[in-house]
């Protein structure tokens, strides 16, 4: 199978992850870099092997021996990349949310859609075990119809000053809310958002949202940016999916495995992005192999499709709506 060169955009610790992960992918390589931090990606570039070093957005669409382009900028960045790549006839992997926007996920959809090009949303935990595990028992009816759903995904007070740039709805509920439409496949009718800033920050740092799906279905979101450094626990993350034939839960904590040190408690990451051997595995080596794939082959994402993912912003930044009108927010008729 042929090799598929890849073009980074963004290389931040994010943009790291997906370097490290895609240097164990042996039908990709990752040949060019770009990020507005030239000395960053000058160090990302000799420390996993990437020849080539861009000065801009357009001078890594615009190499004719890439595949692919991997945009992985800050959050409210996606838009310029991924419609150049597109425009410049390349696939496309960008990271959640799609955008921060509903005009630019707009854009986004409609360039992919007019390109023909591939365009897949990173919504990692489509491709995380138990959630997708989760997904085939709801899908043969296993736990009957859904009544109501519960997603809380809280992190350390100390990520706050680099992830506080953008709301947690859109940064981490974003995650829970494409899992209730995924898992429910139903339209959300209304939501009711309630937002706070225990540490002042430019945006909440706890979230609470309701959301009312078509047919009665409720789901609520939480995320709460408090969670001390000190102790030991990078994710807080669990799920509850409660159907009329039965009950199910994920959950990450306390997690399966754990160590306890003389300096304290660690809960290491063993789900979304762990290193096992020095090799990355997990749901984001899943998710970007499943790209790669659908690049070789020429074929279409279905695991996810953008216009799902604009479905996901739409109902987060409808939550943050209702947060800050302090009311209800019908999202349809």
């Amino acid at each position: 199978m042929k090799q598929i060169q890849i073009g980074l955009a963004g290389c931040g610790a994010f943009g790291e992850c997906h370097l490290q992960t895609l240097a164990a992918e042996p039908r990709a390589k990752v040949t060019a870099l770009f990020d507005i931090d030239r000395d960053r990606a000058a160090a990302l570039a000799a420390r996993y092997n990437v020849p080539r070093i861009c000065e801009s957005i357009d001078e890594l669409c615009a190499l004719p021996e890439l595949d692919a382009i991997d945009v992985v900028t800050i959050e409210g960045a996606h838009c310029e990349p991924v419609i150049k790549a597109l425009d410049a006839g390349k696939d496309v992997f960008v990271e959640k949310p799609l955008a921060t926007t509903l005009a630019e996920c707009g854009r986004m959809v409609r360039a992919a859609n007019s390109s023909g090009r591939i365009l897949m949303v990173g919504h990692t935990l489509r491709f995380e075990t138990k959630y997708a595990i989760l997904k085939d028992e709801i899908a043969t009816g296993g736990l009957g119809e859904p009544v109501s759903m519960h997603a809380r995904r809280n992190r350390p007070k100390s990520l706050l000053p680099v992830y506080g740039r953008t709301h947690p709805v859109l940064e981490n509920s974003i995650h829970d809310i494409d899992l209730m439409l995924w898992y429910t496949g139903r339209a959300v009718r209304r939501v009711r958002g309630y937002g706070r800033r225990a540490t002042g920050g430019q945006n909440d740092d706890t979230f609470w949202g309701v959301l009312e799906f078509e047919g009665g279905t409720l789901g609520v979101v939480e995320t709460i940016w408090l969670l001390p450094s000190e102790a030991g626990i990078g994710i807080d993350d669990a799920f509850q999916f409660v159907g009329a034939k039965g009950v199910a839960n994920v959950q990450m904590l306390p997690g399966s495995l754990n160590f306890l040190r003389e300096t304290g408690y660690c809960v290491p990451d063993a789900s979304y992005g762990p290193l096992a051997c020095g090799v990355p595995r997990g749901a984001m080596r899943a998710e970007l192999a499943y790209f790669v794939d659908c690049v070789s082959e020429g074929r279409p994402c279905t695991a996810i499709r953008p216009e799902e993912a604009m479905e996901a912003v739409r109902i987060a930044l409808a939550l943050i709506e209702s947060a800050q009108r302090d009311a209800d927010v019908v999202v349809m008729g």
